[in-house]
């Protein structure tokens, strides 16, 4: 069987889908720092192409199984994402986080922001060589 997995910009969701997209969100196990799933849509929207923070979701088969959130390379930019970044690769079978993980390096690299591509180049190389997360 053919499995299809997509990976999205939150920019690219249409904006008619984006609160069912934070809804499905909650309920695989994403937590915000702070607010809840209106305070979360309001960050987001904020977001612009090629520069940080930018939201990325991963589906299968139209259905949300991962996240990477790439906020900035400081932390509490926001109080909603008070890190560098945040993702649940470690929760993803091996092929669907790699292809998570690469599409935010790439990202990250578009949007100038090359010490957080490295941390997740380091995150990436850990989870192929079978550790979990990086350093």
């Amino acid at each position: 069987t053919l499995i299809l997995e997509t990976v999205i910009n939150y920019l690219d969701i249409p904006h008619k889908e984006r609160a069912h997209v934070l809804t499905a969100l909650f309920s695989i196990g994403f937590c915000p720092a702070g607010g809840k799933r209106k305070t979360l849509q309001r960050e987001m929207e904020k977001s612009v192409r090629d520069k940080l923070p930018q939201y990325i979701f991963l589906f299968r088969d139209g259905k949300l199984i991962g996240y990477s959130f790439l906020i900035g390379e400081k932390e509490h930019i926001s109080e909603v994402f008070p890190w560098w970044a945040v993702d649940n690769a470690d929760e993803l079978p091996a092929a669907s986080a790699a292809r998570l993980l690469e599409y935010a390096i790439r990202l990250c690299a578009k949007c100038g922001c090359l010490i957080l591509a490295d941390r997740l180049k380091t995150n990436l190389e850990a989870r192929k060589n079978g550790m979990k997360g990086g350093k």
